[in-house]
């Protein structure tokens, strides 16, 4: 084998540096643990996912940790498709010819690298962990260093999970990085923000379906408010124009007169009441539009699942 043979087929080695050139996907990390992902391998995990729309399909992430900060660093730099696997639209079933297979890949390609996670795709279903992923996570994937890239390639929204206080806990980013002097680029398409609102796909759609049903009561309320007024002006015209009969009437006594005046003055002042009221009422109306907007700018993702191991539900 020519020596340029042997260095095609040099191992990977890990050289146990904290990476420098890095970009942050998603928000300042505040956990014990930070998570960084090589330029090469997200770039191969979107390429392998990207066409992945209808069965679920995953792989292995291979790397080393750091201890330094306070924090535990997972540094990733390799990934394996997970081939052989049993996929539906839910769920991934890694089988035992994808074990095979992901530990012969790490002895010829990797020197001393480990699997520090998985990643699995959500096809249109959003960013949780089930609770058969959390199952796989528990039993398959529970080192401390151990995330879970979960990634919807329909959506185009990703996240990782990571093991946080003894839970796994969604992130709320991570990094990607990359040698110094390299240019890191994220393909447009993809815009990949850390999801944060899509718990069993839909959330966030649920507060739009809420913010759009009191958008339509609101302009119910708007319409019955204004036939209602139109209704009570007419109302009052009439009644000014009968006082003003009344008044020019030579016929009638002024005692009468004046009962009659008090009497529609208290219907006027009555309806001004009303008036008064609905107005009120669309104030209200108007405060549960603004308060379900805040609440829509503040709901988080909760975690609902992990998927792995020997069936991935994405009981999503």
């Amino acid at each position: 084998m020519s020596k340029k043979s042997k260095e095609e087929f040099k191992k990977i080695k890990f050289d146990n540096t904290l990476p420098q050139n890095i970009l942050l996907i998603g928000e300042h990390i505040e956990e014990d643990k930070n998570v960084y992902i090589s330029q090469q391998v997200y770039k191969e995990i979107h390429e392998f996912t990207k066409d992945k729309l209808t069965n679920e399909s995953g792989g292995m992430l291979i790397g080393g940790t750091i201890e330094e900060f306070g924090k535990t660093n997972i540094v990733i730099y390799g990934f394996i498709e997970a081939k052989y696997t049993e996929a539906t639209p839910t769920t991934l079933k890694f089988t035992h010819e994808t074990w095979d297979y992901v530990h012969k890949e790490i002895d010829e390609k990797y020197e001393d690298g480990k699997i520090v996670g998985w990643i699995h795709t959500h096809p249109d279903f959003g960013i949780f962990l089930s609770e058969y992923d959390k199952f796989i996570q528990n039993n398959f994937f529970n080192e401390e260093y151990q995330i879970a890239h979960v990634v919807d390639p329909i959506r185009h929204i990703e996240g990782v999970f990571c093991w946080i206080n003894g839970k796994i806990e969604k992130s709320k980013g991570f990094y990607i990085y990359d040698e110094v002097g390299v240019d890191i680029e994220i393909p447009v398409e993809e815009d990949l923000l850390v999801e944060e609102e899509t718990v069993s796909g839909g959330l966030s759609s649920k507060l739009s379906w809420i913010l759009g049903a009191l958008g339509i009561l609101v302009i119910i309320e708007i319409i019955v408010f204004s036939v209602f007024s139109m209704n009570m002006l007419n109302r009052m015209k009439i009644i000014e124009n009968q006082q003003d009969n009344l008044a020019s009437s030579n016929s009638q006594s002024v005692s009468y007169l004046q009962q009659q005046v008090d009497y529609m003055a208290e219907e006027i002042s009555a309806l001004k009441t009303d008036v008064t009221a609905l107005e009120e009422e669309l104030s209200e109306v108007k405060n549960k539009i603004d308060k379900a907007s805040d609440t829509d700018a503040s709901v988080g993702t909760p975690s609902d699942a992990v998927d792995n191991s020997i069936d991935t539900d994405g009981d999503d």
